[in-house]
């Protein structure tokens, strides 16, 4: 599995958390589209969500009627999700950022 292949897994993991009331709950066709919608997401495919490129997830995601995601888009706090996500302030949803929300919420 390629490095770039494992971040979208993780991010698939903790995204999953974002935009599913209950990411155990979603179907192996969910995360197959969740994880190619990452994948197009990542634009310059550093393994990393810009906020721009989280603005194209979400998007992406809205139309695939995935979890929260049509909520989030329609409601235009893009910029609130993402700052909640991303801990450290510095513009990029990283795979530890992920992880680390996927173990908080258990």
């Amino acid at each position: 599995m390629t490095r770039t292949k494992l971040l979208t897994v993780v991010f698939i993991a903790g995204l999953a958390m974002l935009v599913s009331a209950d990411a155990q709950d979603m179907s192996a066709e969910d995360r197959q589209k969740m994880l190619e919608n990452v994948t197009q997401a990542d634009r310059n495919d550093d393994g990393a969500i810009s906020r721009s490129e989280f603005e194209t997830l979400i998007d992406l995601n809205a139309a695939d009627a995935l979890g929260r995601a049509a909520r989030v888009k329609s409601s235009g706090r893009f910029g609130m999700v993402f700052n909640r996500l991303d801990a450290n302030g510095d513009g990029f949803l990283t795979q530890q950022e992920m992880q680390e929300m996927a173990e908080a919420r258990g």
